[in-house]
């Protein structure tokens, strides 16, 4: 992959990033660039909502191969291609049940056997604080505790800051890593470039399972939620956003629902930019538009990823079917499209 070249070589690549990303308003919030980083330059401010500089940078040009908003990447991920290549599409569910699994519990089966099987070291998924909603990144050695960052998180996905550690850590050989497609963009990017110190990153991830994805929201949308269902925050045990609502399962097991148009002055400006719905570069994408009821529609794109589904298949920790709907897939990706696009 030819890396990207700047007519003024005085500009650092942070600088470049603060210019042409973070003031645009561009910023996913991926924090690949800080993954990647080797000085250690950059860190996320959170009142910004973009990294910031607190380092000299040593110009090794990472974060500008990582960072999956700069234009010159997104040329390279964009594609007019919906559901993206692949080698099969198929429903599937995990043969064993979790109260917090959603669309059939397809992602952590796959990561389960990953880890029973001794395929990867650990897992990076998202977790969440139960009592705020508020998700965070966590690293996962043992299977068991799958059970416990099961569900969909809306409101961040940061999933790459925990990798950078990782890759410093001789005894962590391989990953599989669960991620939005903005995660999945730059982990892709960085699959495909020449920069050594992307390839420390990118040579320890072995499976990367993409997830469906419309557009998040800033954590404020939580306070906002509270409000609409009349109830605080540690009393939501899952959520679920499609059809034009979020819906929301309470402890108690009674369900609410919110119009999503409640929550929009909450999207994430990064995700404008973003018009990939399906996770195109990912080993395997996941997602619950498309499948049969209580199931989830795979699409396994990669040889890696074929190999991970037939082991959890043949190992009986999932089950799997054909008759995904396509053009349901495709309906909703183009919505996005559409609307990203203006």
């Amino acid at each position: 992959m030819q890396e990207i070249e700047f007519l003024n070589p005085v500009i650092l690549p942070a600088q470049v990033l603060e210019e042409m990303v973070w003031h645009k308003g561009l910023c996913s919030g991926c924090r690949a660039c800080i993954a990647v980083c080797l000085a250690d330059s950059l860190v996320y401010d959170h009142e910004a909502n973009h990294p910031a500089q607190v380092n000299p940078c040593v110009d090794c040009r990472a974060c500008l191969v990582a960072c999956p908003r700069l234009s010159e990447n997104m040329e390279r991920t964009l594609s007019v291609d919906i559901i993206g290549p692949y080698l099969m599409i198929m429903n599937v569910r995990s043969k064993k049940s979790c109260a917090r699994q959603q669309n059939g519990g397809a992602a952590s089966a796959l990561l389960a056997v990953a880890l029973d099987e001794e395929l990867v070291d650990c897992a990076v998924v998202m977790g969440q604080d139960r009592w705020s909603q508020e998700p965070h990144s966590r690293v996962i050695y043992d299977s068991k505790d799958l059970e416990k960052t099961a569900g969909s998180k809306y409101t961040k996905n940061d999933i790459l800051e925990s990798v950078k550690d990782l890759t410093r850590d001789p005894h962590v050989k391989n990953i599989a890593l669960v991620g939005t497609p903005c995660s999945v963009q730059a982990v892709g990017l960085l699959r495909q470039s020449d920069n050594e110190y992307a390839a420390k990153l990118a040579g320890k991830v072995r499976f990367l399972l993409g997830l469906f994805c419309f557009e998040a929201f800033d954590q404020q949308a939580i306070t906002k939620m509270e409000r609409a269902i009349g109830q605080p925050s540690w009393r939501i045990d899952k959520m679920s956003a499609g059809e034009g609502k979020m819906t929301v399962a309470l402890r108690d097991g009674s369900i609410q629902t919110i119009p999503l148009s409640l929550l929009a002055k909450f999207i994430k400006p990064g995700c404008a930019a973003c018009t990939d719905f399906t996770a195109n570069l990912s080993d395997i994408s996941l997602g619950g538009i498309g499948s049969a009821p209580g199931m989830t529609s795979a699409i396994v794109r990669t040889q890696e990823g074929m190999g991970l589904f037939k082991i959890a298949e043949e190992m009986g920790y999932i089950e799997a079917w054909d008759g995904v709907d396509v053009e349901e897939i495709e309906k909703v990706g183009k919505i996005k499209v559409r609307k990203h696009m203006v």
